[in-house]
């Protein structure tokens, strides 16, 4: 069954959401600290007859946070029912699993006539002072550290969470007799908490929120499925009081699906769910997934609907995210669209193994043509510049301007050594040394060109940027792609740059900077090119200003 992606508008807020499937909506809500990517697949059984619905919750996935220091469970039901009026959703059946389910109780106690029944999956019941002591200890915040400490901490964290029952008291009496999860869930959720706005804030909203209370005020038809196994299960079956309207279905894992299947059978729950169009242009930059190849790319764009539009093509072991910041200084005065390139962040992969780098360049058309975007400048960084070439060459007078940013003009003698080296996939370890060694090579890759090259000669000779913050969210980032990033690097690497220079003919502005390794590399790419104007500063990135005066003149 087909999982497509999708952004709407809410408010200043842009919400991501999952779909699959035809026939009424079935709305379903995460668990923290995760997203919608986890919830989906396991009722993806379900889409043989409704369409599933699973939204990113405020500050998780890739949906937007809420603009509050410490949002509380009624603030994010608040913006699901808000999000559920931008999607044409009046009335629908909501799952909900742990924090999830708090918000989808809260919503039926605060909509109930948006809500045609509630099915919950391990539902936090926490008493006044069981709540405070979770509050204070199940979610620590951590802070991005120079040596990368922090990742063995939110391995460790995360793991912990799976064994112990709350996992802040490793006893015996609190052990979870399940199953570990493998090294992939666990580097998924890792990644989710490090990606989150605050990740905490959805747990201390699901262990503040009076639940109790908020469940005797349901009216709709509700059905707890939480498998046997489950830590909510006991306390949720000795509930005392409850109103008629909530029943307790039998289940196992192995019978969950079952179990809702027969739930959503019984409810009357008509008509059918089409994601609402895109809004147009704006000057805030948002975000896009346009369906490509059997897949889809994500394309952060804005600006006015006149003008030349600037295409930005970030470099290796980047994704768009991480060259926002200069899409939005255009998005003012022109069109602007920064792409992940495929294999690369929120993009899938190209359906080929081992494509070239004409490949990647006929995928960018693609996605412009299927943006509505035909003539355009293009700027690219370190790999993005080799693309932007190639882009160039494939699209010819439909490219106005070029600006080449660090570009890599690597001599035939290296290539086949960074071809092999420069870009091995990340596999995920079942203690977590993964990370740590991501951590490395990308601060590494700030340090040294290329990044294992940890020699004198290896040095770049400039500021480093590895800031604890800053090199976190660059981790985030490149981590999405963390199997596939390669493919667009061994491309690159893989092109003969001095002849796929001869054909562009167009106006190229080449930076580079001041006793880089890659400075070298402008050099020799500005020399190959005979309308190449050569800027080298000690600022690490283009000037914005050089850009903006190179495309106006």
């Amino acid at each position: 069954m087909k999982i497509t992606r999708h952004f709407v508008r809410v408010g200043e807020r842009e919400v991501h959401y999952r779909c699959a499937g035809s026939g009424p909506p079935f709305v379903l809500f995460h668990v923290s600290p995760q997203s919608s990517a986890f919830v989906l697949p396991e009722l993806l059984a379900l889409a043989d007859r409704y369409t599933l619905i699973a939204l990113d919750s405020p500050g998780y996935g890739e949906s937007d946070p809420l603009p509050l220091t410490a949002p509380q469970m009624a603030d994010y039901a608040d913006a699901v029912i808000e999000t559920l009026s931008a999607l044409g959703i009046d009335r629908a059946p909501l799952y909900g699993s742990h924090t999830g389910a708090n918000i989808a109780v809260e919503i039926a106690r605060r909509a109930p006539d948006r809500v045609a029944a509630l099915v919950l999956d391990g539902l936090s019941l926490s008493t006044p002072e069981v709540a405070h002591d979770r509050i204070n200890h199940y979610a620590p915040r951590f802070e991005p550290s120079a040596d990368g400490a922090h990742l063995a901490w939110a391995w460790q964290h995360t793991r912990d969470q799976l064994l112990f029952w709350p996992w802040y008291q490793p006893h015996k009496a609190n052990r979870l007799h399940a199953d570990i999860k493998n090294a992939e869930y666990l580097h998924d959720v890792v990644l989710g908490k490090m990606a989150a706005a605050d990740y905490w804030l959805g747990y201390r909203a699901a262990f503040g929120h009076d639940s109790r209370d908020a469940l005797k005020q349901v009216t709709v038809d509700t059905f707890f499925v939480t498998a046997d196994a489950d830590a909510h299960t006991a306390i949720e079956r000795s509930l005392p009081d409850l109103p008629s309207n909530i029943r307790f279905v039998d289940t196992t894992h192995d019978s969950q699906l079952d179990a809702i299947r027969t739930v959503l059978s019984a409810v009357n729950n008509n008509g059918t769910f089409d994601p609402p169009p895109e809004p147009a242009h704006r000057d805030k930059l948002y975000r896009s997934l346009i369906p490509v190849d059997g897949g889809q790319r994500l394309v952060r764009r804005g600006g006015p609907n006149h003008g030349r539009p600037l295409v930005l093509l970030h470099g290796g072991m980047g994704t768009s995210a991480l060259i926002a910041g200069r899409a939005a200084a255009f998005a003012a005065s022109r069109p602007v669209l920064a792409l992940d390139i495929a294999g690369n962040g929120d993009s899938d992969p190209l359906s080929q193994a081992g494509a070239n780098v004409e490949a990647f360049a006929d995928d960018v058309l693609t996605v412009l043509t299927a943006c509505g975007v035909d003539d355009f400048d293009l700027y690219g960084e370190s790999s993005g510049a080799t693309l932007a070439a190639a882009v160039a060459q494939r699209a010819g007078q439909h490219v106005g301007k070029i600006i080449l940013d660090r570009p890599e003009f690597p001599g035939d003698g290296i290539r086949t050594d960074l071809i092999a080296n420069i870009a091995p996939p990340i596999e995920a370890t079942w203690d977590g040394t993964h990370f740590l060694t991501a951590w490395h090579m990308l601060r590494d890759a700030a340090l040294f060109w290329p990044w294992y090259n940890r020699t004198r000669e290896g040095v770049r000779d400039i500021e480093p940027d590895i800031e604890p913050v800053a090199l976190q969210a660059r981790l985030v980032a490149w981590l999405k792609g963390r199997l596939t990033y390669g493919d667009y690097i061994r491309a690159t690497l893989g092109t003969d740059m001095g002849s796929l220079l001869q054909s562009v003919s167009q106006p190229v502005l080449v930076f580079g900077t001041t006793g880089d390794q890659l400075e070298a590399h402008a050099c020799k790419t500005s020399e190959a090119l005979n309308t190449a104007e050569l800027q080298i500063t000690d600022q690490l990135h283009a000037p914005t200003s050089a850009m903006t005066t190179f495309l106006s003149d």
